[in-house]
């Protein structure tokens, strides 16, 4: 370069000022902010995101009541002692059962 950085920053100080400058930012915000609505692919799922919660709840009630009613259905008895208790580790470990 021939000319030194100050020179060339001395003269652009002084040359007019062709376009109003005082509304660039607001306006490049704004055409962020629409193309990030634009392009976010989660923007258009989620009412399928919404339908998926909802029928993996309905699921988890459904198998989790229809659960819940065959317990209750059958109950067992536990003792604390006995030999057949269904969470005693001599009956977990046991392989012939």
């Amino acid at each position: 370069m021939t000319r030194p950085l100050d020179d060339a920053l001395q003269d652009l100080r002084a040359a007019p000022v062709d376009h109003d400058l005082s509304q660039l930012e607001p306006a490049v915000w704004r055409r962020i902010g629409g193309a990030r609505m634009e392009r976010s692919p989660a923007f258009g799922f989620v009412p399928m995101r919404a339908a998926m919660v909802v029928l993996a709840l309905m699921a988890g009630v459904a198998i989790g009541g229809a659960t819940a009613v065959s317990q209750v259905a059958a109950p067992r008895e536990t003792e604390v002692f006995a030999l057949n208790s269904q969470l005693a580790p001599s009956t977990l470990l046991d392989a012939r059962r």
